[in-house]
């Protein structure tokens, strides 16, 4: 599979979503499980010592509390929300283009933040290839030693066992992220 092939294909699909279109998503609280069936967590924060937290913003039914979620991120920290290519047209376009070019099932996720709080996970890798989209805002990476700034519109490739990491949030932003296993 060529990554760069599949990274084109992202390119091509514009996706045009603002905070606000993020936050709508969030408040339709059936749409967000504590987990999905095959066991990931639909939303999570990302806290100052590298932990996922989830189960301070579900009831007792399980079902995403927008109100107690967003007291989190308005203190700044950073929120990932998984299996979103089917929020909207544009991203069920990029999830068709993107299964008919590999066969596979792909997964997509939101990283959602903004100035406050510690920017990603340390130094980590994958074992599988990720493609990031800028969706607004920019942020600094580091991908395998080298630097580098992500406006809206842009992408990158990180392969699968490549250390990489956010470094910087200076601005509201969101990031997708491509799981290509």
């Amino acid at each position: 599979m060529n990554l760069f092939e599949l990274e084109k294909i992202v390119q091509s699909v514009d996706i045009n979503l603002k905070e606000k279109d993020i936050l709508n998503f969030l408040r339709i609280s059936k749409r967000w499980p504590f987990r999905y069936p095959w066991g990931q967590p639909s939303v999570e924060i990302l806290c100052e010592n590298e932990h996922l937290e989830s189960r301070n913003f579900f009831d007792i039914n399980n079902f995403f509390c927008f109100e107690k979620w967003s007291k989190y991120y308005d203190l700044g920290f950073t929120t990932i929300i998984s299996n979103v290519l089917d929020l909207n047209n544009e991203l069920r376009t990029l999830n068709e283009r993107l299964t008919n070019k590999t066969g596979l099932t792909i997964n997509a996720n939101f990283y959602l933040s903004k100035p406050g709080r510690r920017a990603s996970f340390e130094k980590h890798d994958h074992p599988y290839d990720v493609i990031v989209k800028q969706i607004y805002g920019t942020s600094q990476w580091i991908v395998n030693e080298k630097e580098m700034f992500l406006k809206p519109k842009d992408t990158c490739i990180v392969p699968k066992n490549v250390y990489h990491q956010v470094i910087n949030k200076n601005e509201n932003k969101l990031s997708l992220t491509i799981n290509i296993q």
